[in-house]
């Protein structure tokens, strides 16, 4: 029972810290600010963590180790192209459901200093690696053209789904539909995108 109960505050304070970073940016964010958002006490946020950097990389290694997860390798079970569509749809889903976390790892995190950027950099080379890897096989199985670079079309989808993010978590009030952001990785990308021969 302790134990659950650690875990809820620990995550009381990640949620409300994701807030306050998500308004004010990393460095207007004070720990006397996550305390009254999260309504803790100060030496309670230091039960958990060492400090304000500390809080703000749990947040992005959370949530980046998150949608990593849950992307699916490619079997060969299935319609390559509906498990590729399933794990863009997971990938975007996530997105949606975590707004704050979303902007804090698509505008605040970027240059905040080397490690970080080395950190966004890993994340971002594993997604673009993993999807460079479904063109690839998609290619062999002819479902794509083999004229198409994979890479740099991985990076296009990649970038494509951040920039859409990025827009996204900067508007407030909109909804981010997931399926025009299927349509247009499926359509645009798959189907129009310049073919290097």
């Amino acid at each position: 029972m302790r134990n659950s109960r650690k875990v809820s505050r620990k995550q009381q304070i990640l949620l409300a810290s994701s807030k306050v970073f998500s308004k004010k940016g990393y460095h207007a964010t004070s720990i006397t600010d996550i305390c009254e958002k999260a309504d803790v006490a100060r030496g309670t946020i230091y039960l958990y963590f060492n400090n304000k950097r500390d809080i703000f990389e749990t947040l992005i290694s959370d949530f980046s180790s998150s949608m990593l997860e849950n992307i699916r390798m490619f079997s060969l079970d299935e319609p390559l192209t509906e498990q590729f569509d399933r794990n863009i749809r997971k990938f975007a889903e996530i997105i949606v459901q975590n707004r704050d976390l979303t902007k804090i790892i698509v505008s605040e995190a970027v240059g905040l200093d080397n490690e970080f950027d080395h950190q966004l950099l890993l994340f971002y080379a594993k997604l673009v690696e993993y999807v460079e890897g479904a063109l690839i096989m998609l290619q062999k199985c002819g479902e794509i053209s083999n004229n198409i670079n994979p890479r740099l079309l991985a990076y296009s989808i990649i970038g494509s789904i951040k920039e859409i993010a990025y827009q996204w978590a900067l508007d407030g009030g909109s909804l981010l539909d997931v399926d025009p952001l299927l349509k247009h990785v499926r359509e645009f990308s798959l189907k129009n995108y310049i073919e290097f021969k």
